[in-house]
């Protein structure tokens, strides 16, 4: 077991390198996701949960309205991912970094205002409006600097938010004890001003040049139909010369807009909703839930790595599986009593909900290739965020209609992973099949 540890960590460390014992740049990007990812993306999700149970006694909301915050928040990120993809492509990923980096900036701070019900859900909107557009520019950024090893990469970069679980969600349970719900927030603002803002100034760069990217496959440059142990490597753009409307036209390409749609609205309906049902409903403390959070985090961090592989290898029907895995945590909640099954609960969301972050750029580019990636991602995300929208606040409504109880809801959520699980291992993943027959095709 050791000695296949270290040769697994030689070939990574061999990947950053490069063959050439150089840095590849792309690493750099990946490395400058984290404090973006850290501090606009995390600080915000993790501090939403942990608030809502203070929230809905302070303010005497009701679990649905506590947590339609979030459904604000999505929808503001559906109409602004929408449009991101196309922003991207034309302004660049920096742009994108620092317009989300003052929305969250100027979000966070507003938090200190609210006093009411509105007030609350409007402090969604420049929550929403940085959130997606977000993660779409870092895993535009990603998938733009690799191909062979993206997998890896955007493992290591959904890494961020398993890093940020693991340090942060006891220190914010700690900030809403001691300075109130409503000034946590306003103050991890400050780490946005001194932090993101310098990285992405400093750090980040938005496309390779073709030198660039042949560094990573070595001195000399990649073939344009090329596949080295598994993962695609391609320097050209695929179909890129074709236009958008010609994916649109794809009956897949809608039925992996629906299967998005179901995965955002199960992944928040459950997540926004765990958190009230551990402190209100099961009787947890908010510093023993945090510290469980934390400790789901800790594994999601290899499970981020471990997917990334996963997907490099087995593509489509290695994310079906990981729905599966949605599925299967969820239904852990029906057994929860005590420390010890909401450890076992927290460990198995931690592990499973790893890949939801990275799939998204996978399910693009293996079936429809790197041409268009950010349009792609752009109206996934858009999609997705529909999901968000709706899953929280259906949840909570769907809570009060049961009479106080989250279990046919939650039953109904394990249903929806296991269809969307079918559908994702149905899907061929066409411009990996595409790059395979190359391969094998006589030269």
């Amino acid at each position: 077991m050791s000695n296949r540890f270290v040769r697994v960590f030689r070939e990574i460390q061999d990947e950053i390198k490069g063959p050439d014992g150089k840095m590849y740049y792309g690493w750099w990007n990946v490395l400058a996701v984290f404090p973006c990812v850290i501090f606009i993306f995390s600080t915000a999700n993790m501090m939403l949960q942990l608030m809502y149970p203070a929230v809905e006694d302070a303010l005497n909301l009701t679990r649905a309205e506590v947590v339609s915050i979030y459904s604000v928040k999505s929808a503001t990120a559906a109409i602004v991912a929408f449009g991101a993809g196309f922003l991207i492509d034309r302004f660049g990923v920096k742009t994108i970094l620092y317009v989300c980096a003052t929305m969250s900036m100027l979000g966070f701070v507003f938090f200190h205002f609210v006093d009411g019900k509105w007030m609350w859900w409007l402090a969604g909107i420049p929550l929403g409006f940085s959130s997606i557009p977000l993660l779409l520019a870092t895993k535009t950024l990603v998938a733009r600097w690799f191909n062979r090893r993206l997998g890896l990469a955007l493992g290591l970069a959904a890494s961020a938010t398993s890093i940020s679980g693991m340090i942060f969600p006891v220190i914010f349970a700690w900030l809403i004890e001691n300075f109130g719900w409503n000034n946590g927030l306003p103050i991890m603002s400050l780490a946005i001003l001194f932090v993101v803002f310098p990285v992405v100034h400093f750090i980040v760069k938005d496309a390779p040049t073709k030198e660039e990217v042949s560094r990573e496959f070595g001195n000399e440059a990649a073939s344009p139909r090329t596949f080295v142990k598994g993962r695609l490597i391609e320097e050209d753009q695929g179909d890129g010369g074709s236009p958008f409307s010609n994916i649109l036209r794809k009956p897949v390409f809608w039925v992996l807009c629906v299967v998005q749609f179901f995965i955002g609205f199960v992944d928040q309906g459950f997540t926004q909703n765990v958190t009230p049902f551990l402190v209100k409903d099961l009787g947890f403390t908010l510093t023993r839930v945090a510290f469980t959070v934390s400790l789901s985090f800790i594994l999601g961090f290899s499970s981020k790595i471990f997917f990334g592989w996963f997907f490099d290898r087995y593509s489509l029907k290695g994310i079906s599986l990981c729905y599966v895995m949605i599925g299967f945590y969820i239904s852990l909640a029906f057994g929860i009593q005590g420390l010890v099954t909401l450890i076992i609960f927290q460990l198995a969301r931690g592990f499973a909900h790893g890949g939801v972050l990275m799939e998204e750029p996978v399910v693009a580019k293996h079936t429809f290739g790197p041409g268009h990636l950010g349009k792609i991602l752009g109206t996934f995300s858009s999609i997705t965020a529909l999901g968000l929208m709706l899953g929280p606040i259906t949840v909570g409504w769907w809570y009060g209609q049961a009479g106080g109880t989250y279990y046919p809801a939650f039953l109904t959520l394990v249903g929806i992973m296991l269809a969307c699980a079918a559908a994702m291992f149905l899907i061929k993943p066409v411009y990996r099949l595409q790059q395979l027959a190359a391969k094998d095709s006589p030269a």
